[in-house]
Parts: C-alpha cells; structure tokens; sequence
C-alpha cells in the first residue's frame, strides 16, 4: 500500500497497530500500519516519530516533495552498498549504458507517436539512429534532445485544446506540464529508491551530469520509464476529461496542480505502476517492479554478469 498524504497540516501518527491521519484533532484516515510500504507526503504534512520509525524499521520508503512537485529526498532504511559494487560503478565506461538510457526512452516515444500516425514520429526514428550510432556523449546527448523536442512537438498536436505546445518545467507553463512535472516527481523517487535498494550510488550517473545531492544514476533509470510511466498516463487523463485545465491554477510565476488534479494524478500514476506490461526481453512484470528490477539488471551489467538492454515500449 502506497500512501500520498496530501492534505496541508495533517499529521501521521501510529497508534495500535495502525497509522491515524489527523488534522485539527480528529482522525480523517485509518491505515493498516504493516501494510504500508510507501509513503508520500506532499508539502506541509507532519510525521510523528513513532510513526517514522515504525515505516523505517518495516523497511518502508518516506518520499518528501514539494506541493510544485519537486522531489526533496527519500528517506528509507536501505543496505549499505558492497564496496565491489561501487568499485565497478565508478569505473564503468559511460557511454554504452548512456546509449541505453536514451534508446529506451527514444523507443518508447516513438511508439507512441506512431501509435497516433503522428509525423514527428520520423524525427524521433532519424534521432534514434543517431543515438544508436553516437560515439561520444556529447552527440549521444545531442541526438536525445533533438528527439526528445520532436516527441514533445507530436505530443503537441494531441493536447493542443490544454495549451500544450511543447515541455517547459522551472516552472511549467500550462496544466500539462504542471501534470507531468508532478509525474515525473513521483517516478524519480521510485527510481531512486529501486537504485538505493540495489546497492547503487544514487549521484554517480552515466548520462546525466554528476553534481552534489543530484541523483544522476536515478535521472538515468527513469529516462526509460517517463513515457509508459508518465506521459501516457497524462496523455490519456486529459484527452479522457479525467483531468482538465480546471485542476491546475497560476500562482508564484508558474501553472501548478491543485489539490484535487494533485489527487486524480496520483491515483492515476499509481494505478498505472500496478499494471503489467511487456519486457524487450520477453517477459512481464507490473511496471513499478520493472523499475527495481531494472536497477538490479544495471547492476549486474556494471559487474559484467549480463548485457543492460532497456525497457521500452514494444507491444
């Protein structure tokens, strides 16, 4: 069970056996304490010690973010990572799994572009065979953004109605950047926590750029998960009426969600990362444990036990 605490000044604390949710004084939710395995808390939402330390000992992951959808951290008990591991993780040659990140996250774009006959679908193919092709980071990272810009442009197409014409963030401009900015947030964290669980360094990345508390090797793994994870489940939300230009607002310079487009987004993510979908490799498992399942097959490739292939749409 994953839970979003989302209402501003409620607290989280434990009490036989379960976790109460109050605000004001009085209990407005009820959990199983044991079978709580993710919990989000969103802005101001106050955990009590007795309940932080009960999820951390159950091995539970605390993800904190900001009501803009920023990721401020993950707190969990995780394993110390082996020293080998490290050793290998820092000695990896970059570009073959950096090449890996984008084609999968090229791949998937693709897909979906062509699954709506979409023309920009070509620019994203000429992008991909680039990547493909790249023998230095800096084209690699040339070729992803041109796809990627050309897949925003398709995307454009399908969602013009919402004032979407392209990806902006820092801030986003209009509710569907303000959508998947906030997607894009909780995936980072359970990429994150699918690298810490696999005894990964979460700074030490291969295609984005390592700088201090950025997670790269996290930015990295997600790459291959922000269209099924993500931009489908946006996609589908506003072309469907389940979200709609009324669930976001302007405010501090930027176009942000409101509580209930924050609320209907995240059920939708959520049930998204339950469902099953198809490996390249043949087999399939819900996509949020392909995430973590992905961490431990980038593992064994830094340890040279098996060749890293990405997920990606193909099915």
């Amino acid at each position: 069970m994953t839970l979003h605490l989302t209402r501003q000044g409620a607290t989280l604390r434990l009490r036989q056996g379960r976790l109460l949710l109050e605000e004001e004084g009085g209990e407005v939710g009820s959990f199983p304490a044991r079978q709580v395995r993710r919990v989000a808390v969103w802005g101001n939402v106050r955990l009590s010690t007795p309940a932080l330390v009960f999820l951390l000992r159950q091995g539970a992951q605390v993800f904190f973010l900001s009501l803009e959808g920023f990721l401020h951290g993950v707190a969990g008990a995780f394993p110390d990572p082996h020293p080998g591991h490290l050793r290998a993780q820092f000695g990896a040659e970059a570009l073959p799994l950096a090449r890996a990140f984008v084609v999968g996250k090229l791949r998937s774009g693709l897909a979906l572009l062509e699954r709506y006959s979409l023309p920009e679908a070509e620019e994203v193919a000429q992008a991909l065979a680039r990547a493909g092709e790249a023998e230095r980071l800096a084209s690699l990272r040339g070729a992803e953004g041109e796809g990627s810009r050309a897949y925003f442009r398709g995307l454009g197409r399908l969602l013009a109605a919402q004032g979407f014409s392209g990806r902006t963030r820092r801030p986003p401009r209009d509710p569907v950047n303000a959508a998947l900015s906030y997607g894009y947030a909780l995936l980072l964290g359970r990429a994150l926590v699918a690298v810490r669980l696999a005894g990964l360094h979460p700074e030490v990345g291969f295609l984005h750029a390592e700088g201090r508390r950025s997670p790269a090797l996290a930015l990295d793994l997600m790459e291959e998960f922000r269209v099924p994870a993500v931009d489908q489940v946006v996609l589908s939300a506003f072309r469907r009426g389940h979200l709609t230009p009324d669930h976001a607002g302007a405010r501090e310079g930027g176009v942000y969600l409101n509580e209930e487009g924050r609320r209907r987004l995240i059920e939708l993510v959520e049930a998204r990362l339950l469902e099953e979908v198809a490996h390249p490799l043949g087999f399939r498992k819900p996509l949020g444990e392909l995430i973590e399942l992905q961490a431990q097959r980038l593992k064994a490739a830094l340890l040279g036990r098996e060749r890293y292939t990405p997920f990606y749409l193909w099915r």
